[in-house]
């Protein structure tokens, strides 16, 4: 009985031993909102399968850029990957759609709601991930995305000969380009150094993100124009995804949910206190809040990007599929709408 209890117990303590590793990689740093987010999640999956499975994360530069990371998670390298809907945008065009400016609603609480139950969401655009082997598990707001540059800009006569970093994708290129900038998609790591060399004049980012690189410190003004939120995006390795077991699924949105929660609380509270920072560490910076008037005029250039969307999405499929996809991505964009103006609306089960 004693030899069982001893074959038992070493037994117990080589299976902890052996935790089945799940592989995360962020496109951020630790402390920045992502990181909260992934922290969250990890915490929930090893408590509620009593530490039989970890979840290891990896952080930005450590597994490369926000490119190679959704290809390490499309091809089942890593198992998750979570980062910002401009860089999976470049893949799966029709993510884009939550990068319209002035389309998600000033409302934080509203917006959260939306990016973790939208029906347009989770039935409509979350099947075009499959086709990279992407599974969306969820969307996650890091609060609104700032203008930084070297003069004040107030209107689009003065984003002219402005070079602006934006992200990889179509939509934030042409988004600039509408505004009379010149966009510069460049990756995270590249953005100080160009900033301080003048090689670009200003980025857009949330306040956190801008504290956490030390942006402010190469910029003179800060502008807020409530033009979006920076979203992020949460997704499993498909093929990966669907192998599990309906437990392991189960605790994987429960995890998820409890990451939700966390990040957003957190990025309310980063975003805060981070601008209070900033205002300490560099007093001479200004900062410019558009008025109503200024950021119209905005909005209304805005409106043109919507065909811009289409065209994007029509063109990244063959002929025969070109009518079908732009019709799918009048439809998200007009149900997505719907759903941001009627915000009671029920929650969608993900």
């Amino acid at each position: 009985m004693l030899i069982l209890t001893v074959l038992l117990v070493t037994l117990g303590f080589t299976l902890s031993a052996q935790a089945e590793v799940w592989r995360y990689a962020t496109e951020e740093s630790p402390g920045d909102v992502q990181d909260i987010y992934a922290r969250a999640f990890a915490k929930s999956i090893e408590a509620q399968s009593n530490g039989d499975i970890e979840v290891k994360i990896y952080y930005y530069g450590q597994l490369g850029s926000e490119n190679d990371i959704i290809e390490l998670a499309a091809n089942g390298t890593i198992n998750f990957v979570s980062v910002g809907a401009g860089h999976l945008g470049s893949y799966v065009p029709e993510v884009q759609i939550v990068g319209l400016p002035y389309l998600l609603s000033r409302d934080e609480d509203a917006t959260h709601q939306l990016l973790t139950s939208s029906r347009t969401i989770y039935q409509d655009l979350s099947p075009k991930l499959e086709r990279i082997n992407l599974k969306l598990l969820s969307m996650l707001s890091e609060g609104e995305m700032v203008w930084g540059s070297n003069k004040p800009i107030r209107t689009p006569e003065d984003f002219k000969n402005q070079k602006i970093r934006t992200f990889t994708s179509t939509l934030p290129v042409e988004t600039y380009r509408t505004f009379g900038a010149t966009p510069t998609p460049l990756s995270w790591g590249e953005v100080y150094g160009s900033l301080q060399l003048k090689t670009i004049d200003g980025m857009v980012n949330p306040i956190n993100f801008i504290y956490s690189a030390k942006w402010h410190e190469v910029q003179d003004y800060l502008i807020f124009s409530d033009l979006q939120p920076y979203i992020a995006t949460f997704s499993a390795s498909n093929k990966w995804f669907n192998r599990l077991t309906t437990d392991q699924k189960q605790i994987i949105k429960i995890a998820t949910q409890a990451a939700d929660k966390a990040g957003f609380d957190y990025q309310i509270r980063t975003n805060r206190d981070d601008m209070a920072k900033i205002l300490k560490e560099k007093p001479s910076i200004q900062i410019i809040r558009l008025s109503d008037a200024e950021r119209e005029r905005f909005a209304l250039l805005s409106k043109e990007l919507h065909e811009t969307y289409f065209r994007v999405v029509e063109n990244a499929y063959s002929s025969n599929e070109k009518a079908a996809a732009r019709e799918l991505a009048i439809r998200l964009l007009q149900n997505l709408t719907n759903e941001i103006q009627t915000p009671q609306s029920k929650i969608h089960e993900k």
